[in-house]
């Protein structure tokens, strides 16, 4: 067994006794199969019996567990909850949420028809005037799908109906000495959530937080000296020369969990944010030889491992997360501002480009959505969070395209950026397109004339493949694709000679 499981398991169970559910609904909330914990308390008995785990992983998983079976709140069944305080006497209603379902349901309660029963349980009498025909039944009880949905204060923005039933049944009583008749109902609803609607809320208690809490970073960790050797002869030359500085960390896939006995490294979100910032600050460092006048930052291209409370890929594919959902990408947006945030110290203007990968389209949107906010008055930071997936960027003779390299043919890139910018590929000299998605650097030429791959450097389209930072999981280790160098790149472009420099930032071990 994993250990990756049981630490997922200890999470859920956790989450379980922090929001005062059950493990199999914590389980169903954490995009898991509501069986996910009762699996794993099997699992771990079974491997502890034959050795193949320690008596520590057995201890530490059984003592949450534990804890959560003595967790009183727990017992209570409060996975079965009313939504609301309006239930009257004479209304059977409940309300159970699992994940994005729910189910709410109002059933007439025949026994104890003619018995009013006030709000402390003792009896009152027979008849009351907020009732009919001497019944313990209110004269407005539920007879409806609406009346439901606003007894029980269902938020019809955040939830939808799914499907519902009516039901409707007669009950005589002869109490007063004759036959009187009182209509009952049952009434239920299954509910789903409308999915933007959640996002949008979700998404913004998270960014609420991270305005509120958040405290820009220092970039003399390094003593960058940004720009500083002015006793150097060469910097009258350099001096007049403007150049742009693009930084690329591609392929971050923060949130993934990686385990060294697995996979022979291990990588999580700490190793990925360590990594993230030290490039950028390398980068930085590296540069200071040139004249630069704006920085080119470039977001995305997979740098969520997921997008979703599944933990899964945009098209469904599950992934090994290392923590739930919510702080992922709270501690995404945090480094992305962070990054910003370190560049804006070197006192030019930096400009972002959001590009969505196969891994985390819709979190990359919600992403330049909250830098678009955050940096609004911010006259130092442009960001471009446009819906189309290609963007382009114009920096004097240049001309960058970038996209994430996971759905257009390679071979149509060239044709794509001369027929989308007509205007700028006539009025630039240099054209390149810079692509990720491979986790590993790779650069193809194209000939204007041909559109064959050559090796001379005609006028045309090079084609760029990024560097990753990422590690590896369970799935990349056992198709074999491992060793890469895990590495960021940088690129400085004069405006008008083009290309003049390219930069690493490796890690090695």
């Amino acid at each position: 067994m994993e250990k990756t499981r049981i630490e997922r398991a200890i999470d859920i169970i956790n989450y379980a006794i922090d929001n005062n559910i059950s493990v199999s609904v914590a389980s169903v909330k954490n995009g898991f199969a509501n069986t996910y914990v009762k699996n794993a308390k099997r699992i771990v008995k079974d491997k502890y019996e034959n050795g193949s785990i320690t008596k520590q992983e057995h201890d530490r998983f059984f003592n949450v567990y534990n804890k959560y079976k003595g967790n009183k709140s727990t017992d209570n069944n409060n996975d079965m909850k009313v939504n609301n305080k309006k239930v009257v006497n004479g209304e059977n209603i409940s309300y159970q949420e699992s994940g994005d379902e729910a189910t709410v349901e109002y059933k007439g309660d025949s026994k104890s028809f003619g018995k009013a029963i006030s709000g402390d349980g003792n009896s009152t009498d027979d008849t009351d005037e907020d009732t009919g025909h001497g019944s313990n039944y209110r004269s407005d009880h539920i007879t409806s799908l609406d009346q439901l949905l606003k007894r029980c204060n269902v938020d019809l923005d955040l939830w939808g109906v799914k499907d519902y039933i009516v039901n409707k049944w007669d009950v005589t009583s002869w109490k007063r000495g004759y036959p009187e008749t009182i209509e009952n109902f049952q009434v239920k609803a299954k509910l789903e959530k409308i999915k933007e609607e959640f996002d949008a809320r979700n998404m913004a208690e998270i960014f609420r937080e991270l305005v509120e809490d958040y405290k820009p970073p220092k970039l003399d960790k390094y003593n960058t000296n940004w720009r500083s050797n002015n006793d150097l002869d060469i910097r009258s030359i350099v001096d007049e020369e403007n150049n742009l500085l693009e930084i690329n960390i591609f392929d971050l896939h923060l949130g993934k969990l990686g385990w060294k006995g697995e996979t022979g490294e291990n990588f999580d979100v700490k190793i990925a944010s360590d990594r993230f910032l030290k490039a950028i600050e390398l980068l930085l460092i590296r540069a200071q030889g040139f004249n630069i006048s704006k920085i080119l930052f470039p977001i995305g291209n997979d740098f969520f491992n997921s997008d979703n409370l599944h933990n899964t890929t945009t098209n469904g594919t599950p992934q090994d997360e290392d923590l739930r959902w919510q702080k992922t990408f709270k501690l995404g947006t945090q480094l992305i501002v962070d990054g910003i945030n370190l560049l804006k110290q070197t006192g030019v203007d930096v400009d972002v480009i959001m590009i969505p990968g196969n891994h985390d389209f819709q979190r990359n949107f919600y992403l330049g959505t909250f830098l678009e906010g955050f940096f609004d008055k911010d006259e130092q930071v442009k960001i471009n969070n446009e819906a189309t997936p290609r963007k382009y960027y114009h920096f004097g003779e240049v001309l960058l395209g970038f996209t994430h390299g996971k759905y257009e043919k390679e071979a149509s890139l060239p044709l794509l950026m001369a027929g989308e910018e007509k205007k700028l590929w006539g009025n630039t000299t240099f054209h390149e397109w810079h692509l990720g998605h491979i986790h590993r650097k790779r650069q193809i030429k194209y000939s204007v004339l041909d559109k064959n791959k050559i090796l001379d450097e005609e006028l045309g389209v090079t084609i760029r493949y990024m560097s990753s930072l990422t590690g590896a999981e369970e799935w990349h280790h056992k198709k074999g694709f491992v060793n890469q160098i895990k590495a960021a790149d940088g690129f400085i472009w004069n405006d008008k000679t083009g290309l003049i420099g390219h930069l690493n930032a490796n890690f090695v071990n």
